[in-house]
């Protein structure tokens, strides 16, 4: 009796620690589609503020950088993942040498999405890229994961 009890123990702290290591596992999966995630938000703004053609962009830049400058016009082929980020522009911006562009790039089929947010202030002018990738669009395992480029 006391070498099954002993046995049973020792099968149910074994498959307690299996549990749980599956449930880690899981996460860190899911962490890393949120960091690629953002990584690809954050590659998509970079690539458009350096690399947007003067033909598309008037300042060579995908973003505004004033209250009175404004990025490229919806259809123009500024994209990112097949998606025109041009149709999710906002510029809400917070003087006259400063804005904010946001877009969101969506990942289908998969549920995992990027949210970023472009900001230029100042004179010189000073760029923040914030990303925030999600692995899901909602639930209780939702995980943010957050990339900062500031240049």
């Amino acid at each position: 009796m006391l070498v099954g009890s002993l046995a049973l123990a020792i099968g149910i702290a074994i498959y307690d620690l299996t549990v749980r290591e599956l449930d880690l596992s899981s996460t860190a999966t899911q962490s890393q589609y949120a960091i690629y995630a953002a990584d690809t938000g954050a590659e998509c703004a970079l690539y458009w503020d350096f690399k947007c053609p003067g033909s598309l962009c008037s300042a060579g830049s995908a973003f505004a950088t004033s209250s009175y400058s404004i990025g490229p016009l919806a259809g123009s082929g500024v994209t990112c993942n097949g998606i025109d980020i041009t149709s999710s522009l906002g510029s809400p911006a917070a003087g006259p040498s400063s804005a904010t562009t946001t877009f969101t790039i969506t990942f289908s089929p998969q549920p995992y999405y990027v949210t970023v947010q472009v900001e230029k202030s100042g004179t010189p002018m000073l760029t923040t890229v914030t990303s925030k990738g999600y692995n899901t669009q909602s639930g209780p395992n939702k995980l943010e994961r957050v990339l900062f480029v500031s240049y």
